[in-house]
């Protein structure tokens, strides 16, 4: 990294525009001063969708309030020492060196501050903020001479929590109704980082690889997939033998769903994917990891109506199953055992079980009131790694 030093002015101090802002730089990225002509790729950035949906950007955003944010806004926030805001330049896939975001340190007093960042479309998914975030956090720490940093984002904001977690922040929980956008008042994640941390993560991330099959694919699920998991899970068949399903099932609940899944994932607790068609891309099915460690993972799957009787979710509990055993150093979870439980009178869910030789081990008795208010024992299954496991057929 190379770093032209400035006189530490201590918190709340303003800095000369743009004589004073450092410029900071490792490998690829650089940290500098915005300049005139970065309006364009702003405009970019902010029109944006995920933008628009994650951050406070006005919509209708035109090149007029760019060059007003370059040209005004930015230079106001150095001199009056409110916040140090960064233009971060990069090399886009283009193989244009140009414009790739911003990140600041918004001062808090007391040497805290607070961290916010935002990549142009064309860098993000390449680990360009992560790497740009740390060189910011250096700056911070060392020439600001910061204590404690904040990182604060809209809960669902998955993109941006990996960030803060890959740098090693902590997170502290979710604060209701407290981040300002547009005129509404968001539920928000929070998470802290000390000049004394180590600046890697401190828990696990449990990532959700694609898992490919003959028949089926299994991938992450996206908001695409709202509709089918509302399908299936308002199916009365469903509701008879998940009774734990809300009734009636709304889209609604579908977004939550896929909002705790995110949320499991990124505190390392659980894993779901779509059970897709390979040919079409259609959700068949959801399959997930509701819980567990090294130890062993449970299992749970529900089947899209239209999907049942096919075999795709045998198929797609095999490939799962086969994941779980998988050692980590090949992209499995390396456990010892996988394990599920099935409703006595829930025959197609059994087999499913079976046909992967998975081995019911005991019950659960009297243990489940289904939905019509009946009483049934749950069937426990179980797979050892050790154990030969049944080949999903086509």
């Amino acid at each position: 990294m190379r770093l032209r030093r400035v006189v530490a002015d201590g918190q709340g101090v303003g800095m000369r525009f743009p004589d004073d802002v450092p410029e900071l730089t490792s490998g690829d990225l650089t940290l500098r001063a915005h300049r005139l002509e970065d309006a364009d790729a702003v405009v970019e950035q902010c029109v944006d969708a995920v933008s628009l949906q994650w951050t406070t950007v006005p919509a209708g955003y035109t090149r007029a309030m760019a060059v007003d944010w370059v040209t005004t806004s930015v230079p106001q926030s150095w001199e009056s020492g409110s916040e140090r805001v960064f233009a971060l330049e990069t090399t886009h896939p283009d193989g244009r060196r140009r414009f790739s975001g911003s990140l600041s340190l918004r001062d808090e007093g007391s040497r805290r501050a607070e961290l916010a960042f935002g990549a142009h479309p064309a860098v993000r998914g390449r680990g360009v903020m992560t790497r740009a975030v740390n060189l910011l956090l250096d700056y911070g720490f060392s020439d600001w001479r910061l204590e404690t940093v904040i990182w604060r984002a809209n809960v669902g904001n998955f993109a941006s929590r990996r960030v803060a977690w890959k740098t090693g922040f902590t997170f502290g929980g979710m604060i209701p109704r407290w981040l300002p956008q547009r005129g509404e008042y968001l539920d928000g994640w929070e998470a802290t980082l000390h000049r004394t941390d180590a600046r890697v993560p401190t828990t696990s991330w449990l990532d959700v690889p694609v898992l490919e099959g003959r028949s089926v694919r299994l991938r992450p699920l996206t908001d695409a997939d709202i509709p089918r998991i509302v399908e299936a899970s308002a199916d009365p068949r469903s509701q008879h033998w998940l009774p734990f399903l809300p009734h009636p099932y709304t889209e609604a609940d579908a977004r939550g769903f896929l909002l705790r899944s995110g949320t499991r994932a990124a505190e390392g607790a659980g894993a779901d994917w779509a059970v897709a068609a390979s040919s079409s891309d259609t959700l068949l099915g959801t399959l997930g990891l509701p819980r567990g460690g090294r130890n062993g993972w449970e299992i749970g799957y529900l089947a899209h109506p239209d999907a049942r009787g096919r075999g795709a979710i045998r198929e797609a509990v095999g490939l799962v199953t086969a994941h779980v055993f998988r050692d980590a150093a090949s992209g499995g979870l390396g456990a010892r055992r996988a394990y599920l439980r099935a409703s006595e009178g829930n025959a197609a869910s059994r087999h499913v079980a079976m046909a992967n030789g998975f081995r019911e081990y005991g019950r659960e008795r009297s243990s489940e009131t289904l939905r019509d208010g009946s009483v049934c024992d749950m069937v426990l299954y179980d797979l050892l790694a050790s154990d030969p496991m049944q080949a999903p057929s086509r």
